[in-house]
Parts: structure tokens; C-alpha cells; sequence
């Protein structure tokens, strides 16, 4: 039963692949208009991410620039709406017309953020969403599929697959020169087609939180009675393929009865890929200090919160990296570690060299841990800066402006 559905969603897409493919070619003939740019996040379904700030610093800061916001995703649309910015269903018309017009494609994970069927001759100005310690694209040797006979005769028939999995002609944004490098060799593209600017969405650090948010007047209130607030964000398994709860979670019911003796609470905000886990997480428990995270929570976009946090813990996130420019504690819990590297990602980097704090086993350790740094928030401090200076270039909330400069050097 499996193998048939398998067979008729593929037929599915290769129909929808020859019903797209004249936009394609259409997409070569219109022509673009240069102040023209559209945005997206997260395959058309997220408001958040490199895409979210540069878009947001660009309506503030460029009115010459016609910026456009696309999306398959109805609260997504409501949300951008009901902040006055211009945001358009995906293949809507206006859409559609957009994203054929349009000079400048910004994306975050790949076209589909945008719309590959309209990506002919537009200019990809690729944002990434991390820095990479797990090895991604063409240098993840376990789950990247590379392309097969069969893959590259459909990259011949309908190019826009092709272009969705190669950035040769792309703009590419890195934090670093070392991260720069591993762009370069991730990608497959030149190592000065890779721009160190630092990423957009690093700039929240130097920004004022959005109190407009409730759940961020919360953990202020929660702050200013002295609690300290510590958030778990782990990686995802397997793109989402593996239940997360049962590697990752123990007994939540203690660790959220020991938070309460700590005056601490614990926010747990899983990955993307995980959404749908996320509620199964609490059901059925009674829990003081633990909450848990959704994107209705945090208008879908972490960056929101994160800079609050007083402690992060995370496994293999790269949220980890961006975090050190807060110069705040961090806890690394590689409790899988072995498992990880061995099924899901290998990393860049020997994994101790790179994370700048205690390495726990179980969340006892990690209990032990938050008490150690309420106590003393500057243990570890001499390494994190250490990691920073080599991840992180600038550190002046400045990335959004130089990306656009890059962009503007690019058309003009």
C-alpha cells in the first residue's frame, strides 16, 4: 500500500513538474525590474529567519526597494499583513506576476521558499540558516542524495530542479571567513561567490525585543521577578523522520519539579522539522516551569526570544553559534552523540573543539549545570569568545546593511 502511494505522489509531482515547466521558460522572457525583490522562508511556510530580517531592514530602510513577501501559508500571509508589509500568496496571481518580474530572490533553505517555476532568470541571493557544525549539502556524505542517472536526465527535462540543488550563480552569505570556506566546499560554488557579511538575523542581538508579542511581555515579567530563564533547543533527527521525544526527553515531570527549587524556568522549542511532536511533549503532565514552545507563541520565529534567554541548551544547533554573541552560558547536551554522527550528520569540526561549555550526559548533569552558572554566569566565558571571534566576523548588528550592499553591488 506504501509502495503504491509512493508511486502515485511521484506521478503527482512530475505532472505538476510538466503543468510548471512553460513558467519556467516564461520566467527567461519577462523582463525583471531591478528594485524588485521578493523574500521567503522555510519552503513558503515560515515568517522567520535570515529571509525575515533583511526583508524587515529593507521595508525600514530602502523605500526604492519594492520588497515582496511569498508564502503557501495562510497564518503565515496574516501575519505579514498585519504588520503593513506586502506579502502575497505563493501562486496567486499577484503572486506569480511578482515572482516573474522580480530582479532579486532571497531565500533561506532552498527555491521553494520563493518559487522555483519562476526562477529562471533571477538572481539568488542564498542566506543559509545556521553555521554549519553538521556537515549539509554536498559535503553530508550520509543523507544528501546525490543526484542519480535518473535525477539528472529530470534536471535536464525541467531545469528548475537543477537550479534548486546548484548555486552557481548565486550570492552566498557567510558570518566568517571559516565559515565562508565551509560554504564554499558545501555548495560547490567559488570561494568569493561566498560573502562574509554576517547573518540578518544576527542582528536581533542588538535590537530592542518586540514587546508587542505577549509571550515575550511574559518571560520580561518572569524576568524582572527573578527567575532565570534557560531554553533547550535541540537539532532535528533525520529531517523530522525519527521521533525526537523518545531520544531526547526523559522523566520532564522531575526536571520540571527541580527547576522550581532553582527559580528557573526551562522553555523547550523544538526544530521545524518536529512541529508536529511538539504538543505530544506535554500531554498529560502538570508542569510549573517547563513551557513549551510553539510558533503561534513566538510569531514563528525564535530570534523573538532567544536573546532573553539567560542559559541555552542545546546538541548540535547552530543556534549555539549565533548565541555566543550574547556572551551567555552554554550547556551542550550531546546525549546521542555517537548515534548522531554514526545515522543522521558528521561534523565540520571535532565536536569538543568547537563548543565553548560542559558537555552533559543526561539531564541531571544539565540540572547540575544551570545551578552552576546562576552562581557564576562567566564559567566558560574565556572559550566562548574564543569559538565567536572565529565564527562571527562582525558583531555590531550591522549584517542586514551589508548584505544589501552586496545585493546593490550585484545589479547595479
Amino acid at each position: 500500500m506504501q509502495k503504491v502511494k509512493n508511486i502515485l505522489r511521484k506521478l503527482s509531482k512530475l505532472g505538476i513538474y510538466i503543468f510548471m515547466l512553460p513558467l519556467y521558460w516564461l520566467s527567461y522572457i519577462i523582463p525583471k525590474d531591478k528594485n524588485l525583490w521578493i523574500f521567503g522562508a522555510w519552503f513558503g511556510e515560515k515568517y522567520a529567519d535570515n529571509s525575515k530580517y533583511l526583508f524587515e531592514y529593507i521595508n525600514k530602510n530602502h523605500s526604492e526597494i519594492k520588497a515582496i513577501w511569498l508564502t503557501k501559508n495562510k497564518d503565515t500571509y496574516n501575519l505579514i499583513k498585519n504588520k503593513g508589509f506586502k506579502v502575497y500568496k505563493m501562486f496567486s496571481i499577484m503572486g506569480l506576476i511578482y515572482s516573474l518580474r522580480a530582479k532579486i530572490g532571497v531565500i533561506s533553505t532552498g527555491l521553494n521558499d520563493i518559487n522555483m517555476y519562476t526562477s529562471g532568470k533571477i538572481k539568488i541571493i542564498q542566506l543559509w540558516h545556521g553555521i554549519p557544525l553538521k556537515k549539509i549539502m554536498f559535503d553530508d556524505k550520509i543523507t544528501f542524495r546525490r543526484p542519480t542517472i535518473i535525477k539528472k536526465i529530470l534536471f535536464f527535462i525541467f531545469p528548475f530542479l537543477k537550479k534548486n540543488l546548484y548555486y552557481n550563480d548565486s550570492l552566498i552569505i557567510a558570518t566568517s571567513n571559516e565559515v565562508q570556506k565551509v560554504l564554499s566546499s558545501a555548495f560547490k560554488v567559488p570561494i568569493n561567490q561566498v560573502r562574509v557579511t554576517g547573518y540578518p538575523r544576527n542582528d536581533s542581538f542588538y535590537q530592542k525585543v518586540n514587546t508587542n508579542i505577549p509571550f515575550v511581555k511574559k518571560l520580561l515579567e518572569l524576568k524582572q521577578i527573578g527567575k532565570t530563564i534557560c531554553i533547550y533547543v535541540p537539532t532535528h533527527r533525520k529531517e523530522g523522520k525519527v521521533n525526537i521525544i523518545q531520544i531526547l526527553f526523559s522523566n520532564l515531570e522531575e526536571i520540571d519539579s527541580e527547576l522550581k527549587k532553582m527559580n528557573s524556568i526551562l522553555l523547550i522549542k523544538l526544530h521545524y522539522y518536529h512541529n508536529k511532536e511538539i504538543r505530544k511533549l506535554i500531554q498529560g503532565k502538570k508542569l510549573t516551569n517547563i513551557i513549551v514552545v510553539d510558533d503561534k507563541l513566538i510569531e514563528q520565529d525564535i530570534y523573538n526570544i532567544l536573546k532573553l534567554a539567560d542559559i541555552l541548551i542545546t546538541d548540535y544547533s547552530s543556534v549555539y553559534f549565533d548565541y555566543l554573541l550574547a556572551n551567555r552560558p552554554i550547556i551542550f547536551a550531546p546525549f546521542d552523540i555517537n548515534e548522531y554522527i554514526k545515522k543522521d550528520r558528521e561534523f565540520y569540526y571535532n565536536y569538543d573543539d568547537v563548543t565553548p561549555g560542559p558537555k552533559c550526559k543526561s539531564w541531571n548533569e544539565v540540572l547540575v549545570w544551570i545551578k552552576k552558572f546562576k552562581e557564576n554566569p562567566k564559567l566558560y566565558e574565556k572559550e566562548r569568545l574564543k569559538i565567536r571571534d572565529i565564527f562571527h566576523t562582525y558583531k555590531d548588528g550591522k549584517s542586514s546593511e551589508r548584505v544589501y550592499n552586496e545585493i546593490i553591488k550585484l545589479i547595479s
